[in-house]
This record gives structure tokens, C-alpha cells and sequence, in this order.
């Protein structure tokens, strides 16, 4: 039998009080669970949805549909990561290089006319703190709408690696710029090469990670537009 759009939307109501309240999840599991269902009401006419739904749902095994979450938010997880390294290829290998490489001549520019052979270190912290605070500002109100939908939400984990690259801008003024006294060990010299390291790929991913976030934000407003909500 064929359910209605009553009983899919009581589907659905019956796997947001399971925990599952991104809307695209949602719709992931409802995709394989309304199969089951109406196969479970043709075997068994008399069977209310609400325990055809509990039949289902205990199918699943103890975990029920987490295991269906799981591989739905690696796949998303998965696909941002393809497209951070797709972009940053590309990035490598077009003009765009330029930027960052202009960006860091004139940082160095600077720091010679200021006569301060560390004076860089304060300058790229300065522009990756400041250029940071606008790329979360500028994508705040689009999480904001679209935090709904774990196709967004799970991408914008790459606001992780923003707040990484700030702390180790903070770092770099105390442990680059202004070296303690003592620490001149193999160790220091290895952090201290690693924090370097870290602000020079942070910069970089700069000029990507926008590209990233726009991609993803296009596909979710296109299941968006697909599911009406």
C-alpha cells in the first residue's frame, strides 16, 4: 500500500521525537523507513503506524537509525573535505596565487620599513585575526538559516579550523615574537617552526574556505527548495 501525505508527515514527526532534528536527516531516514512501513501495513492491514514505525525503528538494532545519521553526516563530511582539497589544487595552480604571495611581500615591505626583522609575524596575525572575524561574520546569519540542515551545519564545521588558526595567531606573539628567556631548546625551535607553519597554511585556506562554505551552502539550499521548508 502507498502512504499518504498524512502518514509521511506522522513519519516524520515520529523521527523528530527520536532525536533527529536536521530536516535533511530527516528526510534521509524517512527514504528508507517508508519503504519498510508500507510493506510491514500490506502484510499487516490492522497494524496501527505508530507500531509498524516502532517495528522498523527496533529493525535497526539497538542503535536504531543512528547508524543511518552516521553515514549520512561521513558522507557530508566526506564531500566537504573533497571539495576544501579540490579548491585549494586549484588555488595552487591559478593567478589567484598571486594574492598570497603579494600579501606576503608586502607584510615583509613593512616590516623592513619598521626596522623590526619580527614585525611580519604581528602583521599576518593582525590580517588573519581581522579577515577571520569577517568571514564569520559574513556566514553567521546564513548558519543561522540554514542550521536546520546537517548538510550546512556538519560543513560549518570548518569554523573549527578558523578558531585554530586565530589561537595560533594569539600564540605566535608570545612564542614567536616575543621569545622567552631560556628557550632555546630542539623543542621550542620545533613549536615554534609548527605555530609558523599552521599561520601560513591558515592564510592560505584563507582565500578557499569561502568557496567551500558557498558550495555547500548551495546544496543545501537546494534540498531546501526540494523538501519546501
Amino acid at each position: 500500500m502507498r502512504l499518504t501525505k498524512e502518514q509521511i508527515e506522522q513519519i516524520k514527526k515520529l523521527i523528530s521525537k527520536k532525536g533527529y532534528v536536521h530536516i535533511d536527516v530527516q528526510y534521509e531516514i524517512l527514504d528508507h523507513v517508508a519503504c519498510k512501513i508500507e510493506e510491514l501495513l500490506e502484510e499487516r492491514p490492522t497494524l496501527s503506524l505508530e507500531d509498524a514505525f516502532r517495528k522498523v525503528h527496533s529493525s535497526f538494532g539497538i542503535f536504531g537509525f543512528s547508524t543511518l545519521e552516521e553515514s549520512y553526516t561521513k558522507s557530508i563530511q566526506a564531500r566537504v573535505k573533497k571539495y576544501f582539497l579540490q579548491e585549494m589544487s586549484a588555488f595552487l595552480t591559478s593567478y589567484r596565487i598571486l594574492y598570497p604571495i603579494l600579501l606576503g611581500l608586502l607584510i615583509y615591505q613593512v616590516s623592513v620599513l619598521l626596522n623590526d626583522p619580527k614585525a611580519w609575524i604581528l602583521i599576518l596575525s593582525g590580517f588573519l585575526i581581522l579577515t577571520s572575524l569577517a568571514f564569520i561574520g559574513s556566514y553567521w546569519p546564513k548558519y543561522q538559516r540554514l542550521k536546520n540542515f546537517a548538510s550546512f551545519s556538519t560543513s560549518s564545521n570548518l569554523f573549527q579550523l578558523v578558531n585554530f588558526g586565530i589561537i595560533c595567531c594569539l600564540y605566535s606573539y608570545q612564542w614567536v615574537y616575543k621569545v622567552p628567556q631560556g628557550t632555546d631548546s630542539l623543542f621550542f625551535h620545533i613549536f615554534q617552526g609548527g605555530i609558523i607553519l599552521v599561520m601560513v597554511c591558515f592564510a592560505l585556506s584563507i582565500f578557499v574556505l569561502p568557496r567551500v562554505l558557498d558550495q555547500s551552502i548551495a546544496e543545501t539550499e537546494a534540498l531546501k527548495r526540494v523538501y519546501g521548508e
